[in-house]
C-alpha cells in the first residue's frame, strides 16, 4: 500500500537523507517527486467523480507560494525552492487524496499508524528514561552527521526525539492519531482495548515534553468528550462553536490583551517560552501588514536582537513567508473538506465516526501549529492527513464500493412468496 510505504518514509531520520546539488533528498521527498505529477493528472482526469473546491485550494496555495518565493527571490528560489514545496504540500495531499478512497482503507491505515507508533513507544521510553536518544545516534553512526541538539530535560525527563528533527515534532505526530484511536479502532467504545490504545497515543505524545503536542492531544480528548456527553441534542456543535466565541469576546473584555496572546500565553510550557511566542506574533504580524500579498520569501524578518530566528507558528509563518493568499487558500481548503465532510456523511454512523476522528484530528493539528512550525517530514505529514479526509465529501467514492445492479437485474421479475 503507498501510503503505508509513505508513512514508514516519513518516519525514517533525517541522517539518511543525501544531499544532491544542493537538495536534500530524503525517502519520503523522493517518493513524492516520484508520483505528485502521475496523482495529479489522475485527479484531473478523474471522469467517476468532480475535482472539489478543497482540492483548488491546495493547488492555489501550492502555486502560490512558487509565485510568492518567485517575487521575493528571483525564478532559480521559485523553481527550487518553490518546486520542493509544491512536492511535500501537493504532493503529500494528492497521495492522502487517491490512495485512502474508503472506510475500510482509512481503517487500515490508522491500523498500520499506530502500530508503527507502539513501536516507536517501546524505544522513545527508555530514550526519555536514560537520555540515549537511540534511534537519532544509531542513524548518526551509520551516515555521520551533526551532533543533536542539546534540549533541556523537563519533569526529570529527556525529551524524545524518536526519528525526528526534534521532540516537538515527535510529539505533534504521536498525538495526530489520538482520536482515530476512539472513533475508528474501538468504535466509540470505551474498553480496555480503547484504553490500552488511546493510552500508547497519550504516552507517546507525553514523552515530548512539549505544550503544543500536549494542546493538539487535548482538543482532540475536548471534541470526544464533548460528543460523548452532548450525543442526541440537536444544534450541540453550533452551541459548543458558541461557547468558544463567548469565551474569545469575555477574554477580549477582561484582558488589556488581544485574545490570541492570551491563548498563546497558555499554550505554553514556561513564562519564558510564553513571553518569546508572544514577541513572536507581534513582530511576525507586523512583518505580514508590511508585505501581504508575497510576504518575504527566505528573508530574514524583523524581530529584537535577541530573539532567534525560529519562528514556532506554522500558520503566522505561513503568511509571512508566502503572503495571506497562501494562508487563506490553505484554510478554506481545510474548511471546505470539513463542511463538504458534513453534507454527506453525517447520516451514517460508521462514516460519521471516521469524520469524526478527521475532523478531531485536523482540529488538533491546528490549534498545534499555533505555537509549532511544521517542518521536514511532518509538514508532509500535515498535508498527507488533510488528503485522507478527501473521500468523505466524496459521495460517489462509496458508492463506487457497492455491488452494482446490472440492467437485467433491475428488470428481472422477483419471485413471489408465500
Amino acid at each position: 500500500m503507498l501510503a503505508a510505504f509513505f508513512y514508514l518514509a516519513l518516519i525514517m531520520p533525517p541522517e539518511f537523507s543525501v544531499t544532491i546539488a544542493g537538495l536534500r533528498l530524503s525517502l519520503y521527498r523522493v517518493l513524492l517527486l516520484v508520483v505528485t505529477v502521475p496523482l495529479l493528472i489522475r485527479l484531473l482526469c478523474n471522469t467517476k467523480q468532480s475535482v472539489m473546491i478543497a482540492d483548488y485550494m491546495i493547488i492555489a496555495h501550492a502555486l502560490w507560494v512558487v509565485l510568492a518565493l518567485t517575487v521575493s527571490g528571483g525564478i532559480s528560489i521559485g523553481v527550487e525552492t518553490g518546486g520542493i514545496y509544491v512536492v511535500e504540500s501537493l504532493g503529500a495531499y494528492l497521495l492522502g487524496r487517491l490512495t485512502i478512497t474508503c472506510a475500510a482503507e482509512h481503517r487500515a491505515l490508522i491500523y498500520f499508524m499506530v502500530a508503527v507508533l507502539a513501536c516507536m513507544f517501546l524505544i522513545t521510553l527508555p530514550e526519555s528514561l536514560t537520555g540515549v536518544h537511540f534511534v537519532r545516534e544509531t542513524a548518526r553512526a551509520v551516515m555521520g552527521g551533526p551532533a543533536l541538539p542539546v534540549i533541556e530535560a523537563r519533569l526529570g525527563l529527556d525529551r524524545a526525539f524518536g526519528s525526528f528533527d526534534h521532540p516537538i515534532l515527535y510529539g505533534v505526530f504521536a498525538a495526530s492519531t489520538f482520536a482515530a484511536t476512539y472513533y475508528v479502532l474501538s468504535n466509540e467504545k470505551i474498553g480496555i482495548r480503547a484504553v490500552c490504545l488511546m493510552g500508547i497515543v497519550a504516552g507517546s505524545t507525553f514523552l515530548s515534553l512539549s505544550a503544543g503536542p500536549f494542546v493538539g492531544l487535548a482538543c482532540q480528548f475536548c471534541i470526544i468528550l464533548w460528543d460523548r456527553l452532548t450525543k442526541g441534542i440537536s444544534l450541540r456543535w453550533t452551541a459548543l462553536m458558541s461557547i468558544f466565541l463567548l469565551i474569545w469576546f469575555a477574554v477580549s473584555l477582561a484582558s488589556n490583551r488581544t485574545p490570541i496572546k492570551v491563548f498563546i500565553s497558555y499554550l505554553t510550557f514556561s513564562a519564558h517560552s510564553a513571553y518569546n511566542r508572544i514577541l513572536i506574533w507581534d513582530y511576525g504580524s507586523a512583518e505580514v501588514a508590511r508585505h501581504p500579498l508575497f510576504g518575504i520569501g527566505l528573508g530574514d524578518w524583523i524581530r529584537a536582537p535577541w530573539m532567534s530566528d525560529s519562528m514556532d507558528n506554522f500558520w503566522l509563518l505561513t503568511a509571512v513567508r508566502y503572503g495571506l493568499p497562501a494562508l487563506i487558500f490553505l484554510t478554506l481548503a481545510i474548511i471546505f473538506l470539513g463542511v463538504r465532510q458534513t453534507k454527506y456523511s453525517s447520516h451514517k454512523s460508521q462514516t460519521n465516526r471516521h469524520r469524526m476522528a478527521w475532523l478531531a484530528i485536523i482540529i488538533g493539528l491546528s490549534v498545534s501549529g499555533i505555537t509549532v512550525h511544521f517542518w521536514n517530514a511532518l509538514f508532509a505529514y500535515f498535508f498527507f492527513l488533510l488528503g485522507t479526509g478527501a473521500w468523505l465529501a466524496c459521495p460517489q467514492r462509496r458508492e463506487i464500493a457497492r455491488p452494482a445492479i446490472s440492467r437485467h437485474q433491475m428488470g428481472k421479475p422477483r419471485l413471489a412468496t408465500t
